[in-house]
């Protein structure tokens, strides 16, 4: 009992000792004690048990990687056999091969007519690398594609055996015919035959090599196509003989993937071996890869002395960073601390942050972003408010610019010249209409102030104006005006319109030779209604449009004048950033301004 009294002592003295800790000890002791001893231990028994693990995930990454390859292999070959059929029951293959041929142009004339290599070449050129027709036709010429049918032929192994076949794929290994090297590929033949199924010959399809190649390029152990069992197709890595492995080629003739064990020279292997049926031939093709266990072996302790390393290197990483991370975190809470103390003695000037996105940061943050929002919020609306100002000035600005400049000197000046001149001719009635034109624009002029007006208006001012404008140039000045009776009672704002017909008629009418034509259209599209004014004059150059859009976007208004600068930005005074102007204009061939307002 004394015993059982003695330990339960000791226990409370240790659970009192580690509540009397500080937290960053507390922190690291409970790291060592729930990370890394378990850690320690799991990773042990980890490393011992891999050995075994990671010979079998070697082998069966040996067999997933030949499946994959055998999958592609089988894929490539299934599309060199449906292509194959092009040539298979063709009528114009057919008339060569049973056409008693006389002259040789004709052979040739129908050889050209015969396309079907050259689009066959086109869609199959990476794959196949030439195809070979041999017809019973001794009257046809050789070429590089067509062969004749003689005994020399006939009793050759291949031939013999594709014919003993009734219009079925043949897999054979053969080499590409002429070729200098004499190298063997894997050649897909098919007997040929008419409509009335009576055969006329045999054709040869010969696969690329370098294109299996491809398919084994990604290999770094041995491995080897092999065709009906005896067969080397194509090999890579380090060469080794057919028959060595003829006995586990015999027992994986089903399709598949087999694995098994090997022993070559005294070496153990793991042989891996892919198995296809080549479509309807009784062909098989086997892809076969060895890989020698001391290399598996070898690879197994690289990655076990790795894993160690990397274990040790984690666990002393891991003691730094709890060391750092306790420490840092327990002078945040100590920070914190001392400044709450602070903000009780009334202190408030407080630090930006403790560093840090945890919660002891939230915490410290809420006070802080208590403060700053009231600050941000003062700054705001003091922003708000001048920024009020300022756009009240510019308004007023804008407006007093109206009444001040809309009608230039120059325009009044040629007014009333052009009045004089026809009192002097007329005496009487042109006056008249002149006169009271002119006192209905500069009457509009004087009573423009903040007050919005009807489209109809504008459109009534800039007619008089017009009419004035026709008085002095005759004919050479023609206009036009489209306004649909249920936008003329819109309201926008005074004395926009007229400054951009003036405009036109300065800039690209005035010094035009001939007739020129002012098109004024308004318009509704979707929730905005645009007024349109388009003239045929001297246009404007792509540098100098460049500039007064330029100037359109500046909030500095020129106070020498009043035009679509001044206008633009009093539009977007009043409805906002997403209304105003747009110019557009061909040099020497028009020039279009379009006025956009909200519809309201």
């Amino acid at each position: 009992m004394n015993v059982i009294k003695a330990v339960k002592e000791e226990f409370h003295t240790i659970f009192a000792r580690f509540f009397a800790m500080k937290l960053r000890e507390k922190m690291f002791l409970l790291y060592i004690i729930g990370g890394i001893l378990p850690m320690l231990f799991i990773g042990i028994y980890l490393i011992l048990g891999t050995n075994r693990l990671l010979i079998n995930q070697a082998k069966q990454a040996e067999m997933v990687e030949l499946e994959l390859l055998g999958s592609e292999t089988e894929e490539l070959l299934s599309t060199i056999n449906t292509a194959s059929k092009t040539f298979y029951f063709n009528e114009k293959l057919e008339e060569i091969s049973r056409k008693q041929y006389r002259e040789y142009q004709e052979i040739v004339n129908d050889y050209h007519a015969y396309t079907e290599f050259e689009d066959f070449g086109n869609f199959y050129n990476r794959m196949v690398s030439w195809v070979s027709i041999y017809l019973e036709n001794d009257t046809i010429a050789e070429n590089a594609h067509f062969r004749r049918v003689d005994e020399e032929v006939r009793i050759e192994p291949w031939y013999k055996r594709v014919s003993e076949q009734d219009g079925g794929a043949v897999w054979q290994r053969m080499s590409l015919p002429l070729a200098l090297n004499h190298e063997d590929t894997l050649v897909l033949t098919r007997l040929l035959k008419t409509r009335k199924s009576e055969p006329v010959g045999v054709m040869a399809m010969y696969l690329r090599k370098e294109r299996l190649r491809e398919q084994l390029s990604s290999r770094t152990s041995p491995t080897v196509m092999v065709l009906n069992l005896d067969q080397e197709i194509i090999s890579c890595g380090e060469p080794f003989l057919i028959s060595e492995i003829s006995a586990e080629l015999s027992a994986w003739r089903n399709p598949g993937i087999a694995q098994g064990r090997l022993e070559l020279e005294g070496k153990d292997y793991v042989i891996t071996c892919y198995t296809m049926r080549l479509g309807e031939s009784e062909d098989i093709l086997q892809i076969v890869g060895l890989k020698a266990y001391s290399d598996i072996l070898q690879q197994t302790v690289h990655q076990i002395s790795r894993s160690v390393i990397i274990f040790f290197i984690s666990v002393l990483l891991s003691v730094v960073l709890i060391r750092l991370f306790s420490q840092s975190f327990s002078t945040r809470v100590n920070q914190f601390r001392s400044q709450m103390q602070r903000a009780a003695t009334g202190n408030f000037d407080l630090k930006p942050s403790l560093g840090g996105s945890d919660e002891i940061s939230d915490l410290y943050g809420y006070l802080g972003t208590m403060i700053g929002d009231i600050q941000r919020l003062l700054a705001e609306i003091y922003q708000e408010r001048l920024h009020a100002e300022q756009l009240k000035t510019q308004q007023r600005e804008a407006e007093f610019k109206v009444l001040a400049s809309q009608i230039n000197p120059h325009f009044l000046y040629n007014t009333l010249e052009t009045i004089r001149m026809k009192a002097r001719i007329n005496h009487q009635a042109e006056i008249e209409e002149l006169v009271k034109m002119l006192a209905k624009i500069l009457r509009k002029n004087l009573r423009a102030g903040g007050q919005d007006v009807s489209i109809r208006e504008e459109v009534e001012l800039v007619e008089s104006y017009l009419k004035i404008q026709q008085y002095r140039f005759e004919e050479r000045i023609q206009y036009q005006i489209r306004l649909p009776e249920n936008l003329q009672e819109y309201r926008v704002l005074p004395l926009i319109l007229q400054p951009i017909v003036e405009n036109s008629i300065i800039h690209g009418l005035e010094t035009k030779e001939g007739i020129g034509h002012i098109l004024i259209e308004v318009e509704r599209v979707e929730d905005a209604i645009l007024i349109a004014v388009e003239d045929d004059g001297l246009g404007i150059s792509k540098d100098r449009l460049f500039e007064v859009q330029k100037e359109m976007e500046s909030r500095n208004l020129n106070r020498t004048h009043i035009g679509v600068s001044n206008v633009h930005q009093r539009l977007r005074l009043k409805y906002g950033e997403n209304y105003g102007l747009t110019i557009s204009s061909i040099e020497g061939k028009m020039t279009r301004i379009v006025i956009r307002i909200p519809e309201e």
